[in-house]
């Protein structure tokens, strides 16, 4: 069976190459109502759009988080 790149994502704990996750990046989840959620879909990526709301909202924050790698 050949060994598929992804395998490494269901692993616990260690590195996690090729997932996705970019070191140094906390995230949380929030769940969003459906109506917001397709709202901002039709406006464009929700996660870009929430972003900037945020930096709108709190410009102080953008100079907080220009180390981040994401």
């Amino acid at each position: 069976m050949p060994n598929k790149s992804n395998e490494a994502c269901r692993d616990h704990g260690g590195k996690r190459s090729g997932c996705g996750r970019k070191p140094g990046v906390k995230t949380q989840p929030i769940r969003l109502p459906e109506w917001l959620l397709a709202q901002l879909s039709r406006e464009g990526d929700p996660r870009q759009l929430i972003i900037d709301a945020c930096l709108a909202r709190y410009p102080s924050i953008y100079n907080e988080g220009s180390d981040s790698n994401d």
